[in-house]
Parts: C-alpha cells; sequence; structure tokens
C-alpha cells in the first residue's frame, strides 16, 4: 500500500512516499527558513507562499524518487493542524485535489500526533507511554493509553523552541536559536549561572517566559555590550550564527556566551526531562516517546537517555531526519489511522488550533475539558 504524506503546517513544504506504513520510498522537504532569517522569525506570510510555490514541485520530486505513479497512490495524509492557517490551507487544499482527481481516499492528520507517530516507523507501538512534544511552536507532556491520547501539561505562555530563538536574538546568535545554542553550550560550564524553576498550578505544565527574562536581565547588566549588536558589528564579536566558536571576539565575552547558553540549555532541559520522569512514575508508565524540531537537542537527547537507562525506562527517539517537519511522520499517522477506519471527506477544512485532545474532525469529545482526549 502506497501513502503519500502532505506536510504544510508552517515553513516547511513536504511531500513524502510510503510503503506498508514502514518503508520510506521518499522524504522530500522544501524549506523557506533563509527566507525568514533577516526578520529573526517566522513571517507567516512568507511561509504560505512557499509552500504555495513549492507544493507542486516537492510532489513530482517526491514521485520521482519513490519511483511510484500517481495511479498508484492508495491514500493521500495531510497536515490539517495545528499550525500557521495560511500554510495548512495550501496542503490541505492540495491533497483534496488530488484526491478527488485520482479517486483514492484522504485522512487529515493533527501534526502534533504525527511527529510521536514518527518513532514507530519499523518499530513495535507500546500499549501506553508518556509522549514529549518539544518544537518551536508546542511543549506538552500527554498519555498514550488504551488508544487514546490525554493532555497532561503544556507551556503556559512560549514553547521551548520560542525560548531558544529569543534567546539567541537576545545574544544575536541569529535564527533559528536552537542549533547554535546547543552547539554554544558544549564549550560552555552549566553550573556558571542558575535560574529559578519556574512554578505553575498544572504539575505538568511548563512556562519558558520567566528564564528568558532573566537571560535579558543578565545580559544587560553583565555584559551590555553583547545586547542587541547591530548587524554590522556582529562579526566583530564573532556572535553570528555561521561563527558559532566565537573566536573573534573578547575571551571574557566568549566564555561569558558559552557559559551563559551551557547554564541556560542546562535549565530548561532538566526542567523538561524531570517533569517528564515525574509523569511517568505518577501514570506508572515506563516508555517515554519523544517528538519535535527540539527532539535533536544533544543535550536533551544525553538526559532522557540517562534517566531512562537509570529507571530502566524503554525510551523512542526519533532519528535526526525525522525530527523537523517533515511528511514521513504525516504518512505515517494517516495510514495508522486510515486502518482503524478513519476517513476524511473534501469539506475537511485546515484547522490552525487543533489539538492532540480534540476527537475525530477536530471535535472536543463530548464532557470532556482541556485534558480531554484524541481516540484513534
Amino acid at each position: 500500500m502506497y501513502t503519500l504524506g502532505i506536510e504544510t503546517s508552517c515553513d516547511e513544504t513536504a511531500c513524502a512516499v510510503l510503503k506498508n506504513g514502514d518503508d520510506i520510498l521518499a522524504n522530500v522537504i522544501s524549506s523557506s527558513l533563509a527566507k525568514h532569517k533577516p526578520f529573526g522569525g517566522v513571517v507567516p506570510e512568507i511561509a504560505s507562499r512557499h509552500c504555495l510555490e513549492a507544493i507542486d514541485l516537492v510532489y513530482e520530486e517526491a514521485l520521482k524518487r519513490s519511483k511510484v505513479k500517481p495511479n498508484q497512490i492508495d491514500l493521500i495524509a495531510v497536515t490539517r493542524g495545528p499550525g500557521l492557517i495560511g500554510s495548512i490551507f495550501v496542503g490541505v487544499s492540495f491533497a483534496k485535489a488530488l484526491s478527488f482527481s485520482l479517486d483514492v481516499p484522504l485522512v487529515g492528520v493533527n501534526h502534533i500526533e504525527a511527529h510521536l507517530e514518527a518513532n514507530f516507523i519499523g518499530r513495535k507501538k507500546p500499549s501506553k507511554f508518556i509522549g514529549l512534544i518539544v518544537s518551536g511552536g508546542h511543549t506538552s507532556l500527554v498519555k498514550w493509553r488504551n488508544g487514546r491520547y490525554q493532555l497532561l501539561g503544556e507551556t503556559v505562555d512560549d514553547a521551548i523552541g520560542e525560548a531558544y530563538d529569543k534567546v539567541a536574538k537576545i545574544l544575536s546568535l541569529g535564527y533559528p536559536g536552537g542549533p547554535v545554542i546547543d552547539q554554544l553550550a558544549r564549550q560552555g560550564n552549566p553550573k556558571v549561572f542558575s535560574f529559578t524553576k519556574p512554578k505553575q498550578e498544572g504539575k505538568f505544565d511548563f512556562s519558558f517566559s520567566g528564564i528568558k527574562t532573566a537571560v535579558l536581565n543578565l545580559v544587560e547588566r553583565e555584559k551590555p555590550s553583547l545586547r542587541g549588536v547591530p548587524k554590522g558589528r556582529r562579526s566583530n564579536l564573532g556572535l553570528g550564527i555561521a561563527s558559532a566558536s566565537l573566536e573573534s571576539s573578547p575571551r571574557n565575552d566568549r566564555s561569558f556566551v558559552h557559559n551563559l547558553c551551557a547554564s541556560f540549555q542546562e535549565a530548561v532541559m532538566g526542567w523538561v526531562v524531570q517533569k517528564t520522569i515525574l509523569a511517568c512514575e505518577q501514570e506508572k508508565i515506563k516508555s517515554i516517546v519523544v517528538g519535535g524540531g527540539v527532539s535533536a537537542n544533544s543535550r536533551l537527547r544525553e538526559l532522557l537517555q540517562e534517566q531512562s537507562h537509570i529507571r530502566g525506562f524503554q525510551l523512542f527517539l526519533p532519528s535526526f531526519e525525522l525530527t523537523t517537519d517533515n511528511a514521513v511522520m504525516t504518512a505515517r499517522l494517516g495510514y495508522v489511522l486510515y486502518r482503524k477506519g478513519e476517513r476524511s471527506d473534501l469539506q475537511m477544512a485546515a484547522d490552525p488550533s487543533l489539538t492532540i485532545a480534540s476527537g475525530p474532525m477536530g471535535r472536543r469529545p463530548r464532557g470532556e475539558g482541556s485534558h480531554g482526549t484524541f481516540k484513534q
């Protein structure tokens, strides 16, 4: 069975072809990241225009690489939310048009759930697990049991990826902030600076806005020269994203940035891992499944592997090529849902606010609140 996956939730435009749910025949991604860098973040209009311009090209390339003809496609899976409405709309419209013209079934999938499902390509899915979703727009803890997702906690302000981007902006490190901070942190001492752990009403909720402000105050107090460095001077300080070694800046500035990145990363990743382990212990679950772009972070992987080894937990980490937004995960989840009998019709709409706790077709189960469940 050939499944075509289509992913356009944000700044990536992707198509993939999956055979029988486990065999990746093609994984094509066109990113608009370079277009967003001058603005220090994703510009929705640019992202959606790129999706519109690239969707047909990535579709054709995916078919070419997979050596699958359009009339051989058995199923079309597409991301219908959450994400940027303009970008999602492009993918959903393209998928519905293909479904109609090729006369093949269509399944709309949840982007967040797809990130977790990517871990089960070629691996057996556990009957229950704690899911950790970490990305630029999402930080959530969920429980999977008896075919249902339950939302345990989520960020009350910035997602972890947003926190990395904002700290990188404070230090003029460029965009995106995750990779460069991760790189610089390896050269620093994580014990130099300490940050107060935020307190939330929900045991498994997250907050990263406070540490971003703490970093800003620290930089302005200790190293005001590093705050808001004009673009023309960044090369003198060595703070550009292409020069993460900081070799051209004064030694005290280099050490300060290295240590600050290390301390920031150790704090936020420590909080995330601590709550993940706590969720496992409270729910008496010994499997952890991680998804999202921040799952590529080296320190997060190290901490999760260490804690899982100590406690005898089973840990699922996606391969690096499946950490970022991709259509393989979309195809995989669509395939799973299709085999369970789910179908979408041509009235399916893009839903930028779709949650992992929503019911089929995005409807929240009757009587469920924000901690509802999603039945597969």
